[in-house]
């Protein structure tokens, strides 16, 4: 019966990360029963500093620049702050010669972590925007942040992150898009029903004042400061009329690289902040903390590897089992059927995004998996690999 009952907790690890999860902050959000996006009606808009950390960003410093000194905020109240962090390309030159910006240039890399850090350093608004040098901003992005910074519970606010795609794409921009807008959507209801976890990097705000500097090996610098803003006691909110657009990676091997990346710092994270798991210290983040991440990052990926297993071996071991028991296993392998399609057609653009997303979610999982490895054995630099990213649509 043991295989009985570790088949089902796979089963249940999956329907309640990805679904019950979902249902239960919905509820959260109609009892709360009041709405938590403010409208921008700030009496008096406060002085902002969007920080930009850049390497290698030559062909997106021209039209990032362009697009902020557009942002429908007073332009005596938006300054830009720029690091040019050991480029090799003309990001330096262009920086060099663009107007009203405050710029930092590291002689060589030091990585994206401490390329905030000396930012920080000179931010002297209080409130300050992080955002990337080829994500371009929604028209009333930091009005959208801003306004919830009025709330004085309130320490750090998400924007939306948006994959610019089309059905002419291949695997690699449809499926970040389509996960995006899942997670997006996990965000949104967690802000609703009180606090989300954390920014998203290509645009989030913070209180200048509740920065504390991050150590210098972060992977992930986004999910590093908003834990130390829960940590002081404030909450993360979402909104997703603040919008940073971006393309996606051309070919599934960079996504891939992207992910192993990502799940590293998803582990290292984990270890520093377990603390958020603590329901007596906080009920609320350790139950989000434990649903959204750690459950997804640890629990998901061996469970999905798992599940056709142990029912393949319930089949084989007790021939008279339920037919529930048949019934899943041509579930899961119908599933895993899409997967197979969808690494054959992974890079082949005009295929329906739902053919290939299974395959995307599949490897999304794996690389969690290979990320836990890289982290554990002490591989993964904490030095940004650029992915090749599609044109512009």
């Amino acid at each position: 019966m043991m295989l009985h009952f570790l088949f089902w907790l796979t089963i249940g690890i999956v329907l309640y990360t990805y679904c019950i999860y979902l249902l239960v902050l919905w509820i959260l959000c109609v009892k709360r029963g009041k709405n938590n996006s403010p409208e921008n009606n700030i009496s008096q808009l406060p002085e902002v500093t969007i920080v930009i950390a850049a390497h290698n960003e030559e062909k997106y410093i021209l039209a990032k620049y362009q697009n902020t000194l557009a942002l429908n905020y007073p332009s005596g109240k938006l300054f830009q702050l720029w690091v040019d962090d050991g480029s090799t390309d003309s990001t330096h030159e262009t920086l060099s010669n663009l107007n009203g910006i405050t710029f930092i240039s590291n002689p060589e890399r030091l990585g994206k972590a401490q390329s905030i850090n000396n930012a920080m350093k000179l931010v002297k608004t209080p409130f300050t925007v992080f955002t990337d040098a080829n994500t371009f901003l929604s028209q009333n992005s930091i009005i959208d942040l801003i306004k919830h910074l009025e709330n004085p519970e309130v320490g750090c606010v998400a924007g939306q992150k948006k994959i610019l795609w089309s059905h002419s794409d291949a695997l690699a921009s449809k499926g970040e898009g389509l996960y995006w807008r899942f997670e997006s959507f996990v965000k949104m209801a967690e802000s609703c029903s009180g606090s989300t976890l954390s920014g998203t990097g290509e645009l989030y705000a913070i209180r200048t004042n509740l920065f504390s500097p991050i150590p210098i090996n972060t992977i992930l610098d986004d999910f590093e400061i908003s834990a130390s803003i829960i940590k002081q006691g404030y909450k993360v909110k979402y909104d997703n009329r603040a919008v940073a657009s971006e393309t996606g990676s051309l070919t599934v091997e960079d996504e891939k690289k992207r992910k192993v990346r990502i799940a590293a710092g998803c582990f290292q994270a984990l270890g520093r902040h377990a603390y958020l798991l603590n329901p007596f210290k906080n009920t609320e983040v350790a139950f989000k903390f434990f649903s959204h991440k750690l459950l997804r990052w640890v629990l998901v990926p061996p469970a999905i590897v798992g599940a056709p297993f142990l029912n393949a071996a319930i089949l084989l071991l007790y021939p008279d089992s339920s037919i529930i028991y048949l019934a899943s296993m041509l579930t899961i392998t119908f599933f895993y059927l899409l997967v197979a399609i969808g690494y054959l057609f992974r890079n082949r653009s005009n295929v329906h995004p739902m053919v290939t997303f299974p395959y995307y979610g599949f490897m999304m999982n794996i690389t969690m998996l290979k990320g836990l490895i890289i982290f554990l054995t002490g591989k993964q630099t904490h030095i940004w690999e650029k992915a090749n990213r599609k044109a512009d649509i």
